[in-house]
């Protein structure tokens, strides 16, 4: 299998660590060497496979490059095949967190780690484009960038955003992976909207409030035990991430346009 390494974008609190973690179990499951970068200073995206905050890359930098320390210390192997780091960053309020993204990737390409993996997964902060947070990018440290979205209209706006900075920084754009809010409609706002922007929907995650109390349990959900809709979601959404297609180049949305879009819909849904 040639290496693939892919990106994971989107609103925060759409579902991209949910969806970042439970792809790279699936994976891993399948014998292949992966690796999992969480790209947030919350450093919230390994929680569910360590039970606890790693330590980040950036917390041991200066040691590591001193050769002081291995950068083993932020680099665990949480499942077999699987190993997940986070990138780590300032705290709220100080410095640029997107500087923290560079910076431990920059480090990882260097030391070789992203070569290792025959999958490399990047759970990247929110929905901004910018800076740092586009490094996986930038760099050319990804093939393709996934964005999750949902019906709502700030996850829309959000996706459509995403799609556009990426279009200008050159990435590959894979499709959207919607994560369901379970509204009535919102297939229709999702079509709508990939349409327009003519962006396919790879995967479609149903809503189930099992996926979310499992994980206050901190159990990631492909790992529960009869998890029977939510299970086969994932691992459809797993076979769907690394089939051979070819990236897409977005139609860019105007805000304005974007609105008016999610307007005409909600009309139309109330004369029904």
């Amino acid at each position: 299998m040639n290496q693939k390494r892919v990106a994971i974008y989107g609103k925060g609190g759409i579902g991209k660590t949910t969806i970042s973690v439970n792809l790279a179990l699936i994976l891993a499951s399948r014998g292949q060497k992966v690796l999992l970068v969480g790209c947030d200073p919350k450093r919230d995206t390994t929680r569910l496979l360590t039970g606890d905050s790693l330590p980040t890359i950036l917390d041991s930098y200066d040691a590591i490059v001193r050769g002081e320390a291995s950068i083993s210390k932020a680099l665990v192997e949480c499942r077999k095949n699987l190993w997940c780091c986070e990138t780590g960053g300032p705290k709220p309020g100080v410095g640029c967190a997107g500087r923290g993204v560079l910076i431990a990737l920059e480090l990882l390409n260097k030391r070789g780690i992203l070569d290792q993996a025959d999958v490399v997964l990047y759970d990247v902060l929110g929905d901004v484009v910018c800076g740092g947070f586009a490094t996986p990018v930038t760099r050319g440290y990804t093939d393709r960038v996934y964005v999750v979205t949902s019906g709502e209209q700030a996850s829309l706006l959000a996706a459509n955003n995403i799609l556009t900075g990426m279009t200008q920084v050159g990435g590959n754009i894979g499709g959207l992976i919607v994560n369901t809010r379970g509204f009535d409609g919102e297939d229709a706002y999702v079509h709508a909207f990939t349409q327009r922007v003519n962006v396919p929907v790879i995967a479609w995650i149903p809503y189930s409030q099992r996926i979310k109390l499992e994980e206050l349990r901190r159990r990631a959900i492909c790992e529960v035990e009869n998890a029977g809709f939510e299970n086969m979601a994932m691992t459809n959404l797993a076979e769907a991430v690394f089939e051979s297609r070819e990236p897409v180049r977005p139609n860019s949305l105007a805000q304005d346009e974007l609105y008016e879009i999610i307007a005409e819909i909600g009309r139309c849904q109330i004369h029904d």
